[in-house]
């Protein structure tokens, strides 16, 4: 009972010092002003909000931080790397891993996905992060909750996956909390932008597959899970194969699994 009850008080403590940020319902999802940026932080106090947000097409980025390099270590004649966002699970937290629902509600009704089929693309993202680490690092026992929505006012400690409306041009945005002073994370949720056509590669091949008019479930979540787990996006047109590359196309698939420099980043973490 002790030990679970640490925890809670942890998470209690948090929940009642959390801020409520002045946003209009209608732009919970994606303010105006967070337009043509591709990372907002805000600090209150205790709590910063950290959101990663990926874009359709390539345009030339200015700014970028840290890349490590690390050669090329699987000898595909591209270069592989990766950078880090400052940000963690304290697993100890977490003896079966990191937990996360999905809401599939939107994908079923608005793509004639089934449920089973999205909750395995997302579980399938997940996993690919949680196999290149020797720890547990995401609970393997995905659940489903058809109401459950990102936290972008204040966090409630459940991290979400789910579809809404976001800007065009957006294909999803990652909403990490975290505590100011130590950078771990204390709730993560990615959303998909249902103004955009969704599908999945359900021959399993990847690079063999085209969806066209769609982006690919597995290929989108398994970057955004990047996020998620850590790592930042690589901007840089010699990094285009890696996972964390920052720009997404209509039926590419190839980026459903990790590349070696992805894989470091998270071992880099854990």
């Amino acid at each position: 009972m002790r030990v679970l009850a640490l925890p809670l008080v942890f998470f209690l403590l948090l929940a009642l010092s959390s801020p409520v940020l002045a946003v209009p319902p209608e732009e919970d999802l994606f303010p105006g002003e967070w337009e043509g940026k591709r990372k907002v932080v805000d600090h209150f106090g205790k709590l910063s909000r950290l959101i990663l947000i990926r874009y359709a097409g390539e345009e030339k980025i200015s700014a970028q931080g840290e890349v490590v390099g690390i050669g090329d270590p699987d000898n595909d004649g591209n270069p592989d790397a990766y950078a880090l966002l400052g940000v963690w699970w304290d697993l100890s937290r977490y003896p079966k891993g990191v937990p996360y629902v999905v809401n599939p509600t939107l994908a079923v009704r608005s793509y004639g996905l089934k449920e089973g089929e999205v909750v395995g693309a997302i579980r399938r993202a997940f996993e690919n992060w949680d196999e290149a680490v020797e720890v547990e690092l995401y609970d393997h026992r995905v659940t489903t909750d058809r109401f459950a929505s990102a936290s972008t006012r204040r966090p409630d400690y459940k991290n979400v996956v789910t579809w809404g409306r976001l800007k065009k041009g957006v294909v999803a945005v990652t909403y990490l909390w975290y505590l100011t002073d130590t950078g771990e994370l204390v709730d993560a949720d990615m959303v998909f932008n249902s103004y955009y056509r969704w599908g999945i590669d359900r021959d399993g091949e990847g690079s063999g597959y085209t969806l066209i008019g769609a982006f690919d479930l597995q290929n989108i979540a398994t970057h955004e899970a990047g996020h998620v787990t850590g790592l930042d996006d690589l901007y840089d047109e010699c990094y285009w194969a890696m996972t964390m590359y920052g720009y997404a196309d209509f039926g590419e698939t190839c980026k459903v699994s990790l590349e070696p420099g992805d894989a470091a980043g998270a071992q880099a973490l854990y």
